[in-house]
């Protein structure tokens, strides 16, 4: 079968670093670390495991930075990840054993590892705080699309323990259902930190996660005036129809100023010029993670604000002072488990559904889709956004590539 495979090639990774200052295009190209390949079958590691004829897969942010090689060696996920693997993790499947469709958890946490009893985390339903990630049935690894013995979901199959899929309900369709994990992270992330009814909400960065936010917080807290920090463009278009009441700009000095003017409060002017404000949104959910986002967060946020970061890029210094002058909460928020909402205990997925029920629509999110044989052009898509307007790119790995007669 065919499936889109990663290998750890030192001298492939630094060749193609260097093309990639040339043209984005060196990150698919035929020296580059991922490859479209032919690979063998599946072979579940236990009995409980179920392989699954992939029907949709979604290209996540962690697919493109590991891509375009967008990080930095002294990462320490580095102990829990293991090569070569197959890429992609968000997916909905087809079961080969009962033929029924199901959206994929991905996370190899103390369950599908086979470990029992679980670890403390695992039994409250706190998956990603998992402490099993390097034991059990497989080498190391967070979830299905990093790990060396179970191969993510850019392929033509994937394999899970029965545990990690869930029955789609009757009703919702494929493209509803692929949503359910970058749906499930965002509101991992608002729960973390729900917002103050008194202050409006800001969501920084407007791409799936973000506007997955926006109106997962219209849902949940409609009383709640909701914000959101977007370049301009069809993202910000889509920012307002999902819920934002005021759309503003990324760029972070005039964020700073624009949230000035919104409060409205006292702009505190330094010797750097970079305005810091005592009052703004009681909760900044930073949807993007670079220190140019989280220092702007700061800035802009309420004293004794919470900013939940939910995204994740390479580290560098920001100016942190405004994290001990404000009393900040700063809290970093990791895909999803068990979640509460309304006093309601229960997978993240199933409560996306019972949203999907109410009314929630993310399918507008979904941009673009490609064959996977296509994948270098569903990446690029990806790399070229503010060109293509890209948000949620499928891949679709059993549709053939048409050529043109």
């Amino acid at each position: 079968m065919k499936a889109l495979v990663f290998r750890n090639d030192r001298a492939r990774q630094a060749a193609t670093k260097l093309a990639g200052f040339v043209s984005p295009k060196a990150f698919v190209g035929p020296y580059a670390p991922v490859q479209l390949e032919d690979v063998t079958e599946p072979v579940p590691p236990a009995p409980d495991w179920v392989v699954c004829d992939t029907i949709l897969s979604g290209l996540c942010g962690s697919d493109t930075k590991q891509i375009f090689l967008d990080g930095a060696r002294d990462n320490p996920l580095t102990a829990i990840i293991s090569f070569p693997h197959v890429l992609g993790h968000e997916a909905v499947g087809r079961r080969r054993d009962t033929g029924q469709r199901v959206v994929l958890n991905p996370w190899l946490s103390c369950v599908p590892r086979g470990i029992d009893p679980p670890c403390p985390a695992c039994a409250e339903g706190r998956f990603p705080q998992c402490r099993n990630f390097t034991h059990g049935l497989l080498p190391p690894s967070l979830h299905i699309g990093n790990c060396a013995g179970a191969a993510g979901t850019h392929a033509d199959a994937f394999m899970a323990h029965e545990g990690q899929l869930f029955a789609i309900p009757d009703g919702i369709d494929d493209d509803t259902a692929v949503l359910a994990d970058p749906a499930s992270v965002s509101l991992h992330a608002i729960l973390r930190a729900p917002p103050d009814l008194r202050r409006p909400a800001l969501v920084y960065g407007c791409g799936t996660l973000g506007l997955a936010a926006i109106a997962l917080l219209r849902v949940l807290y409609p009383d709640v005036e909701v914000w959101a920090a977007s370049r301009p463009g069809a993202s910000a278009e889509l920012a307002t129809k999902l819920g934002a009441a005021r759309v503003l700009t990324s760029s972070p000095d005039q964020l700073v100023e624009q949230v000035a003017a919104a409060i409205p409060t006292e702009r505190l002017r330094p010797w750097s010029g970079k305005v810091w404000l005592q009052d703004g949104p009681g909760v900044v959910y930073d949807m993007v993670g670079t220190p140019e986002t989280i220092e702007t967060a700061m800035r802009c946020v309420e004293t004794d604000g919470h900013v939940v970061v939910s995204g994740v890029e390479p580290p560098g210094r920001f100016e942190w002072t405004p994290l001990y002058f404000k009393e900040l909460h700063i809290i970093g928020s990791n895909a999803f488990g068990i979640e509460n909402v309304g006093g309601v205990r229960k997978h993240a997925f199933e409560h996306y559904f019972d949203f999907v029920r109410g009314g929630l629509d993310l399918t507008p999110l979904i941009t673009h889709r490609f064959p996977l044989a296509r994948w270098q052009d569903a990446v690029l898509a990806v790399a070229n956004r503010a060109t293509t307007g890209s948000i949620k790119v499928l891949l679709e790995p059993r549709i053939p590539v048409r050529i043109p007669s």
